[in-house]
């Protein structure tokens, strides 16, 4: 969903594609606590959650790229070569040299299953920047008087 609000040229829905993300991260937080709290008994370590939140982002990055390459393949054809040229014109707007080889990779980037697979690798770094920040929050060590 995220990803269509973003495409369009509406600045309302560019917030609410904004309003998305913010949902995501608050989302992922609750998400491992009920893990926290129904699966690990009211405690987590670091590791544990972080593998969680991570996997959490993952899949969903999956899911969300494989949307976009529904919508740049079938749907939205000509986004992918509009995303294209507004490279192109921003890399001319700060004097930025592209020579054939990088046109010939940003070309090759801008199709519908690379452009998905780039989204997939930039989730994965994203998802592991919220993973190591959330599971800080997460983590709760098991207290001295449980019983084990």
């Amino acid at each position: 969903m995220k990803f269509i609000f973003s495409t369009q040229k509406s600045g309302m829905l560019s917030y609410l594609a904004f309003a998305i993300s913010i949902s995501i991260i608050v989302l992922l937080y609750r998400m491992a606590i009920r893990f926290r709290e129904n699966e690990g008994g009211g405690s987590i370590e670091y590791g544990q959650a972080f593998s969680f939140i991570f996997r959490i982002y993952l899949y969903g990055a999956i899911i969300s790229s494989l949307v976009m390459l529904i919508y740049t393949k079938f749907i939205d054809t000509v986004l992918l070569d509009m995303l294209l040229d507004q490279n192109l014109k921003m890399y001319e707007t700060f004097k930025l040299k592209v020579d054939d080889s990088l046109y010939n990779t940003f070309n090759n980037i801008y199709k519908p299953a690379p452009y998905a697979l780039v989204n997939v690798f930039g989730s994965t770094i994203v998802g592991t920047f919220w993973g190591l920040i959330l599971a800080a929050f997460v983590k709760k060590e098991k207290s001295i008087f449980d019983e084990k």
